[in-house]
């Protein structure tokens, strides 16, 4: 499983995470363009796995516990009476199963969330997304965009911290087209002059940020940020 900045490293908050994911994640549903199947398949998976991590996993572990005192004792123990087998949980009801991978599934879904036009940092801190950040390095590259008169035109201007990272792979698109890579980042500020598609028809320019290290873009894409770049 890889390594993701939002998600705890021990159990017991990685299943308050996940709660307050399934709390939190139909209030987003519609403006982040899924449907309903989906999030009921998500929430579905996390209810399993919770109920694995909370439930099942205790159970199991105490169940063999109790095996193995039972089977010491019955080898080499003492006693006058006879001693009754331990008694297993029975769960009832139990969670509808799910395929295996839904930790897999979720983080797929998350990187989706995150390239959606509607994302925005207000809906990662609400979904706890946003991984924890430190003078060292970060989950996904800080960036801001602005626009400024240039030479000839108005540029966009991005600044960005790189933390321990290569660069930033920078990508956009305009007047919500397609996506395509604008360039690899090395230094700030980096600049977009790029000219307008329409002369003298203001645009709409959108930006997102990947790692770049060892010459391959790695890790998550960031919040969508845009700007309007005037004739």
């Amino acid at each position: 499983m890889s390594n993701q900045g939002y998600f705890p490293t021990n159990e017991a908050d990685r299943s308050v995470w996940l709660a307050h994911f399934r709390t939190k994640l139909p209030v987003h549903r519609v403006e982040l363009g899924f449907s309903l199947d989906e999030i009921n398949s998500t929430l579905a998976d996390i209810d399993f796995y919770i109920w694995l991590v909370q439930s099942w996993n205790p159970a199991v572990q105490k169940n063999a516990v109790e095996a193995s005192a039972f089977k010491a004792l019955i080898g080499t123990g003492s006693g006058s009476e006879l001693v009754a087998l331990p008694v297993h949980v029975v769960f009832d009801p139990e969670p509808v199963p799910v395929l295996p991978g839904v930790l897999t599934r979720l983080f797929n879904l998350i990187q989706r969330i995150k390239m959606a036009a509607t994302y925005n940092l207000v809906v990662g801190k609400d979904l706890g997304i946003i991984g924890t950040q430190s003078t060292a390095d970060s989950d996904v590259p800080d960036f801001t965009v602005t626009t400024e008169r240039g030479p000839t035109i108005e540029r966009v201007k991005l600044t960005f911290t790189k933390y321990s990272h290569g660069g930033v792979v920078v990508e956009s698109r305009r007047n919500n087209g397609e996506w395509e890579v604008l360039g690899i980042a090395v230094t700030k500020p980096w600049y977009d002059e790029r000219a307008l598609l329409v002369d003298n028809a203001p645009e709409i320019r959108e930006y997102r940020l990947r790692w770049w290290d060892k010459g391959e873009a790695n890790g998550e894409y960031t919040a969508v940020q845009k700007v309007t770049v005037a004739p």
